[in-house]
C-alpha cells in the first residue's frame, strides 16, 4: 500500500531547465567562466556545489557563485518565469485520497517555495526538503520514512533524471520515472537506469499508484 509519493521538482513538476541554464550561464559569464553549452547541461540537476567541483571550480569560488545563481534562478521563477510541466490535478486527486505529498529536491528551498507560490500550487505539498537539508536524497529519503513511521515499500519517488531512478533503488522505495518535454535527463538514460515505472505524467503515475494498492490483499 502506497502511503507517501515524494517528488524531485525540477524537470518533475515545474519545467525550469531553460530559465536553470539561463541562470547558470549568466552567473558563470559574471565571474569569468565559460563552459561549453554540453557540459553544463549535462550537470543540470545535481546540487550546486557538487556541479561547480565537477567543473574544477575552487572551493573558496562555491559558495558565492552557488549564492549568486540562485538569487537570479529564485528571482526568475518568482516573476513568473516558470510554468508546470503536466496538469497537476493527479496530484491534488492522491493528496484528497490521503496519500501524502513531499518534494525532495537538488533545488534550495527558498526556490522551491518562491517557485510553488508562483504557480500558485501553495497547500499541495505536506513538506518541502530542499538541497541545504539532506546530503544525498537517498538518505533523505531512508530518514523520511523512519520519521513518518512507513516502510520503503510503502513509498514512491518520482523524478525526471536517470539519479533520481538510481536514489529511490538505493532507498529501496518504488521509483517512478517521468519523461517528457520537460525531461532532464533523455528517455534512453533513464531506462538503462532501470526504474520499475515510466509514466509520462501525473495520470500515470496516479495510475501505477492505484495499481499497486489495489493489488494489496
Amino acid at each position: 500500500m502506497i502511503k507517501a509519493v515524494f517528488l524531485d521538482f525540477d524537470g518533475t513538476i515545474s519545467d525550469s531547465k531553460g530559465i536553470a541554464f539561463l541562470s547558470l550561464v549568466r552567473t558563470f559569464e559574471e565571474f569569468g567562466y565559460k563552459f561549453s553549452e554540453r557540459r553544463l547541461l549535462g550537470l543540470l540537476g545535481i546540487k550546486m556545489g557538487r556541479m561547480l567541483r565537477k567543473l574544477g571550480i575552487g572551493v573558496g569560488k562555491v559558495r558565492e557563485i552557488r549564492d549568486r545563481f540562485y538569487r537570479r534562478f529564485t528571482g526568475a521563477a518568482a516573476a513568473g518565469e516558470i510554468k508546470t510541466c503536466v496538469s497537476l490535478k493527479p496530484l491534488w486527486k492522491m493528496k484528497e485520497d490521503g496519500i501524502s505529498l513531499i518534494v525532495v529536491s537538488n533545488s534550495r528551498t527558498s526556490f522551491l517555495l518562491a517557485s510553488i507560490k508562483s504557480l500558485g500550487i501553495e497547500g499541495l505539498f505536506d513538506r518541502i526538503y530542499g538541497a541545504e537539508k539532506f546530503v544525498s536524497k537517498d538518505r533523505m529519503l531512508r530518514r523520511l520514512f523512519r520519521r513518518m513511521k512507513i516502510k520503503s515499500s510503502e513509498a514512491v519517488y518520482v523524478g525526471d533524471r536517470f539519479s533520481d531512478v538510481e536514489f529511490a533503488k538505493k532507498a529501496g522505495c518504488v521509483s517512478v520515472a517521468v519523461h517528457n518535454k520537460c525531461s532532464w535527463s533523455t528517455l534512453e538514460r533513464i531506462r538503462k537506469a532501470g526504474p520499475d515505472y515510466v509514466v509520462r505524467d501525473f495520470y500515470g503515475l496516479r495510475k501505477v499508484v492505484s495499481k499497486i494498492n489495489n493489488s494489496v490483499v
